[in-house]
C-alpha cells in the first residue's frame, strides 16, 4: 500500500447528523438479526417442531461455524477493495440484507415430510447460507461501515451507542414479543413462519434505510490519499503481525460465546413455562435506557478498562444464577447485574475496534477497516453460532429429550443441571477469558491518540 508523499492536511469531521446515527442503528439492527434470532431458536426449532435430534443439530452448527472465520476475513478484504458510489460497506450491506430474509425463511421452513437424512441436509444447506454467506455479507459490512462514517474517537463512541441501540432492536423483540407468541399460538411450523417473517422484513427495511441515511466520510476523505488495490498476501501479513487485532477477535468471540440460547429451554423445564423466557430476557433491555450513561464513564475509565470492569461483574452475576436454581428471585438478581455489567463493552467495542482500525494504518500504511472490522462480527457470528451447537451438544450428552408433539416432556434431571450450567457456570468462565483478552490491549498506553493525529495531519483519516 503506497502513501503519497504530498498529502493535504485533513477537514475537521463534520459533527455527527441525526440520520447518520439512526443509519448506524440500523445497520446494526441488520446484522443482529442473523446473529440475534437465528442462533436463539434454531435449535428450538428443529428438536421440538421439525423433531431433529439435538445431537445433529449441534454439529451442523459446530461444522458450519468453522467456515465463519474465512468467511469473514474474505468479507472484509473484500469491502477493503470495493470502491462505488455508495462506498465500501453500504452495497453489501443492502444485499446481504436481502439474501439473509430470504434465506432464513427458507431456514424455518423445512418440509414435514422430509426424512431425518432430509432434514440434517435442509438444515445445513439453508443455514450455511443464512450465516456464513448472507450473515457475514451483512454483519462485516454493518461493524465496517460505523468505522467509515467517521475517524473521531468521540464520534466513534457516540455511534457505538446507536449501534447498541440498534442491536438490541431485535434483542427485544427475540426475548420478549417470540416467547409470548409461541406460549400462545403454539410451538408449530405456522407460528414460526409468522415470526420469521417478523425478523425477514426487519432485516431488509434496517439494510435499507442504513445505506439511505450513512454516509461513508471516512472512505471519502482518504480516498485520493491511499492506493486502494492491495495484495491479500500482504495484508494477511500485516493482519497476523497486528497483536491487537488478534486479541479482539479472540475477546469478542469468548463474550458471544457466553450467550448460550438456554433461556426458552430454562424457562419451559425449569420454571414450568415457555413465556417465562421473556422476563428472564428482560434484564438486559435494560441497558437500552441506560447505555447514553456509559459514555462518560468509558471517557473517564478508558475503553479497555470499562470493558474489563464490566466483564469482571458479569463474571459475579453468573456465579449468582448457577446457585438460583428454581429461585426466579435470585435468578433475575444475577440476570439483572448481568445486563448492567455488560454496557460498557457494547460503548467501547466501536471506538476500540477504530483504534485497532487506526494502529494498523499506522504501522502498516494500509487501510484495514473492513478486514479488522470483521473480527467483531467474525467473533459476533462464530460466538453465538458455536454457543449454540456446543449448547446442544452438552444437553445431547446430559439425555436431553427431544419431541414433535404438544405432550411435556419431564426432562431428567441430568439435562436439568446441564441447563443450570450453561446458564450459569459456563457463562461466568467465558465472561472473565474475555476480560483477559481485552486486558492484552493496551492501545491508550502506546499512543494512539499520538498516532491518529499524524494519520489525519497525512489526509489518511
Amino acid at each position: 500500500m503506497a502513501i503519497r508523499e504530498k498529502a493535504p492536511k485533513a477537514k475537521k469531521t463534520t459533527e455527527l447528523s441525526a440520520g447518520i446515527k439512526i443509519g448506524a442503528m440500523m445497520a446494526a439492527a441488520a446484522s443482529a438479526v442473523a446473529t440475534g434470532y437465528i442462533p436463539s431458536y434454531l435449535n428450538l426449532y428443529y428438536t421440538d417442531t421439525v423433531g431433529m435430534s439435538i445431537g445433529t443439530i449441534g454439529l451442523i452448527i459446530m461444522i458450519t461455524k468453522i467456515t465463519d472465520g474465512i468467511s469473514d476475513m474474505i468479507m472484509g478484504m473484500i469491502i477493503d477493495r470495493t470502491n462505488t458510489k455508495l462506498g465500501k460497506a453500504r452495497p453489501w450491506l443492502l444485499a446481504g440484507a436481502f439474501g439473509l430474509a430470504a434465506t432464513m425463511m427458507l431456514l424455518f421452513g423445512c418440509p414435514a415430510n422430509f426424512s431425518a437424512f432430509g432434514k440434517a441436509f435442509f438444515c445445513a444447506a439453508l443455514y450455511f447460507l443464512a450465516c456464513p454467506v448472507f450473515g457475514t455479507m451483512v454483519g462485516v459490512a454493518s461493524h465496517s461501515v460505523i468505522n467509515l462514517i467517521s475517524a473521531e474517537s468521540d464520534d466513534r463512541a457516540v455511534l457505538g451507542v446507536f449501534k447498541s441501540y440498534g442491536s438490541l432492536i431485535p434483542v427485544v423483540v427475540i426475548g420478549l414479543v417470540v416467547p409470548s407468541i409461541l406460549s400462545s399460538l403454539g410451538e408449530n411450523q405456522r407460528t414460526y413462519t409468522i415470526v420469521t417473517a417478523i425478523f425477514a422484513a426487519m432485516a431488509i427495511v434496517s439494510g435499507v434505510l442504513a445505506v439511505v441515511l450513512i454516509r461513508e466520510n471516512v472512505t471519502e476523505r482518504s480516498r485520493g490519499h491511499l492506493q486502494e488495490k492491495q495484495k491479500v498476501g500482504d495484508s494477511l501479513r500485516a493482519l497476523v503481525k497486528n497483536k491487537y487485532f488478534i486479541y479482539m477477535a479472540l475477546g469478542v468471540i469468548a463474550y458471544n460465546l457466553t450467550a448460550a440460547p438456554v433461556a426458552t429451554y430454562y424457562a419451559k423445564y425449569i420454571f414450568g413455562d415457555v413465556g417465562k423466557a421473556t422476563l428472564i430476557n428482560l434484564p438486559s433491555m435494560l441497558m437500552i435506557f441506560l447505555l447514553p450513561f456509559a459514555v462518560p464513564i468509558v471517557k473517564k475509565w478508558g475503553k479497555r478498562k470499562s470493558i474489563m470492569v464490566g466483564l469482571g461483574a458479569s463474571v459475579i452475576s453468573h456465579i449468582l444464577i448457577l446457585f438460583a436454581n428454581d429461585n426466579l428471585g435470585l435468578f433475575m438478581v444475577g440476570k439483572v447485574i448481568s445486563g448492567l455489567a455488560v454496557i460498557p463493552y457494547f460503548i467501547a467495542l466501536i471506538p476500540l475496534t477504530g483504534d485497532i482500525c487506526d494502529y494498523a494504518l499506522y504501522t502498516s500504511g494500509k487501510p484495514m477497516d473492513g478486514t479488522i472490522s470483521s473480527a467483531s462480527a467474525m467473533g459476533e457470528k462464530i460466538g453465538s453460532g458455536l454457543t449454540a451447537g456446543i449448547a446442544s451438544v452438552m444437553l445431547q450428552a446430559a439425555g436431553y429429550i427431544s419431541k414433535t408433539d404438544a405432550a411435556f416432556v419431564s426432562q431428567p434431571d441430568s439435562a436439568l443441571l446441564m441447563l443450570r450450567v450453561l446458564a450459569g457456570l459456563y457463562p461466568a468462565v467465558l465472561f472473565g477469558l474475555a476480560a483477559f483478552f481485552f486486558s492484552k490491549i493496551d492501545l491508550e498506553k502506546q499512543g494512539i491518540e499520538k498516532m491518529r493525529a499524524e494519520l489525519k495531519e497525512k489526509g489518511m483519516r
